[in-house]
Order: C-alpha cells, then structure tokens, then sequence
C-alpha cells in the first residue's frame, strides 16, 4: 500500500531504527500487553478489522512492530483509526486484549506529540462544550428536533482534569 487514508504515509521503503527493548517492555505493561509475546501472527485480527483497508499497517504487523521493539509503531494510521470495535481483540486464537493494547498506544503516542492534526481540537471541544460537535438550532429545526439542549458540563471538565487529558501535551 503506498497510500494511507489518515495523515500517516506507508512504510514501504523506511528504514527502521534499531530494535528497543525498552519500549517492548513499556509496551508489555500497557492494558493486555502482557500477552504480547502469545501473538503468533496468524492475522485473524487483521482479517476481520474494518478499517484495515483503510490503515498503513495492519493490527497483526502492529503487534509484530511491538514485539520487535520498533517505537515507529506509533507512526501508523492504526492505532488512531482503530474504530475500537473489539473485533481483533473477539477474534483472537490466543486471547490478547489487542484494542487495550492500542488503547495504550494512543496514550504513547499522543505523549509523544504523535497525533492526527483533529484531535487537539476535538479534545478541546470535549472540554469546553461536552460534545465533540455542537450542532446548530437551525440543523435541529430541519430535522423537526428540539433545540439543542443545554448541558451541564462541569462533570465532563472535571472527569478530564482528573484523568489528565486535558495537561498531557505540557507533560511532553
């Protein structure tokens, strides 16, 4: 594939790093990660994935990445475009919790300042008005709704504030 939907470009051609230890070890303590090293490659997650036509990296090369200690791993349009369906995670022979382990992935990621260009703006939409989009009285109307109701987001700012999500870049 030489082409990704998301913002990340196929590895055809890249040259890897070498291989970090480390970072299999960080990756193995992530949610479900200690089953790692069970992963065998048999590609079921990746089969039954809706969005694998979509990634520049399938979820069973992303566990293969993992294994191998590459931290380029949180360059692949998987792990932001995983729609966490849990089909890989269900579909598993060996039982890996593989969407945690992207779960996971994402939070690294992120920490790293690896992101889609959207995602700060909808974090930030989720903390200043509850919803990642707001729509308009005028959008309701047409569609013969009410208007938009009014919500009382200080729990969501609070919930935020306390998982950290909303400091995580300063943390960089």
């Amino acid at each position: 594939m030489t082409d990704a939907w998301g913002q990340f470009k196929s590895f055809d051609g890249k040259k890897f790093k070498a291989m970090d230890a480390e970072f299999t070890r960080g990756a193995s303590n992530l949610i479900g990660g200690k089953d790692l090293t069970a992963c065998f490659q048999c590609a079921k997650c990746s089969a039954g994935c809706p969005v694998s036509d979509k990634v520049n990296i399938q979820i069973h090369e992303v566990m293969r990445m993992l294994l191998f200690g590459l931290k380029e791993v949180l360059e692949t349009d998987m792990v932001w475009l995983c729609t966490t369906c849990y089909t890989c995670q269900e579909r598993c022979p060996q039982g890996i919790e593989i969407t945690d382990i992207l779960f996971g992935l994402k939070n690294m990621a992120f920490k790293k300042r690896i992101a889609p260009p959207g995602y700060s703006g909808a974090r930030q939409s989720l903390y200043d008005k509850g919803r990642l989009y707001e729509p308009t009285d005028w959008e309701r109307d047409d569609l013969g709704l009410d208007p938009v109701p009014v919500l009382n987001i200080e729990d969501t700012k609070r919930m935020l504030k306390k998982t950290g999500l909303m400091k995580l870049e300063e943390d960089v």
